[in-house]
């Protein structure tokens, strides 16, 4: 079995939650390209990057540096982290990017679709889809 390396780990849990390098890095108030560095193993995060990644991907900050032999698997989208992103650099007369806060409901809602299959995610997409058509007709 191969070990999960910390560059392996970042992307994968990454990737999980569905965020880019840009949105980590704006998380964690730097570009996205210093954000690669750590994926691309050529920099490591200090202590309190490690601390804010492993808050972020609600894992202890021991499996993030640990070479394991088995992947992290994030399982949930725990309702005590703010999975918001904060802009790291907003330019003048910039519009600010929009922040949404998910229910709990909604965080279920990815949650559960994150353990589909690329096929049975599009059929989810495909009956919600109907759905929503049928409630909006009109009657």
């Amino acid at each position: 079995m191969s070990e999960l390396l910390l560059k392996d780990k970042l992307r994968e849990l990454r990737t999980r939650m569905h965020l880019t390098q840009s949105k980590v890095g704006q998380y964690l108030n730097m570009t996205r390209q210093g954000y690669a560095h750590y994926e691309a193993g050529l920099r490591n995060p200090d202590y309190l990057t490690l601390l804010k990644l492993s808050k972020l991907y609600q894992v202890d900050i021991g499996e993030l540096i640990n070479n394991h032999t088995t992947p992290i698997v994030h399982e949930t989208l725990h309702e005590n982290v703010d999975y918001t992103i904060k802009p790291a650099n907003i330019k003048q007369n910039a519009v600010p990017p929009r922040v949404i806060q998910l229910t709990s409901d909604e965080k279920k809602l990815f949650n559960l679709y994150g353990k589909l299959s690329p096929s049975e995610k599009k059929e989810f997409l495909d009956m919600l889809e109907l759905k929503v058509n049928e409630i909006k007709k009109p009657k």
